[in-house]
């Protein structure tokens, strides 16, 4: 109902960033990284990926760990060792996750996509923005960004803009995640009616 957007804006932050934390937590590299890791570091990070899969997120963190003490070039070890502090709720070092895996890959759209999410979860819109921007412009086929755009927009009071975004989303969509549509929807439907 209208609450959902009008209400106590705590608790609409936590209803977005709640939609957008489902959506987030389902883009886990598989590892076709081109140039060919040491096989000890891709043995870790399958590991990790198994891990991950199973929810055991704490073993998933260490065998990342370990890929990456032999590998640190490879964003793909990064982006999953990003995921699984995000799902632990460890932004900061989610954060710092991302950020090293862009230093390695800085055109990776889902890095970009992974590292607003997380800022807007941080409360850094800026470059929540800057960075779901960069994932639109380096792949404009990956609709994840336009949820996030959406769930920004909203937070900043851009109804507007929000529509649009979420308009995307769902054009393009629905993205990896069979939550996210319903939620884009819903969300559109109160915007739209102004609520």
């Amino acid at each position: 109902g209208p609450e959902i957007v009008t209400g106590n804006p705590v608790k609409r932050k936590r209803l977005i960033r709640g939609a957008l934390a489902v959506v987030f937590a389902t883009i886990l590299l598989a590892g076709c990284n081109q140039n060919q890791p040491a096989g000890d570091a891709d043995a870790f990070f399958q590991q990790g990926n198994a891990a991950f899969e199973q929810g055991n997120l704490a073993e998933a963190e260490q065998a990342y760990k370990q890929a990456l003490e032999i590998d640190k070039t490879d964003a793909a070890y990064w982006t999953n060792l990003g995921v699984t502090y995000y799902s632990l709720g460890q932004l900061d070092d989610a954060e710092q996750a991302f950020v090293s895996g862009l230093a390695a890959e800085p055109n990776d759209a889902e890095l970009h996509y992974l590292l607003g999410a997380t800022y807007l979860q941080l409360d850094k819109l800026d470059d929540a923005e800057s960075n779901l921007q960069a994932a639109t412009e380096l792949d404009p086929t990956l609709p994840e960004p336009y949820f996030g755009l959406g769930a920004l927009y909203q937070l900043q009071g851009k109804p507007d803009e929000a529509i649009k975004a979420f308009e995307r989303f769902l054009e393009i969509g629905p993205g990896q995640d069979p939550a996210a549509a319903p939620a884009a929807r819903a969300t559109l439907e109160a915007l739209q009616a102004g609520q």
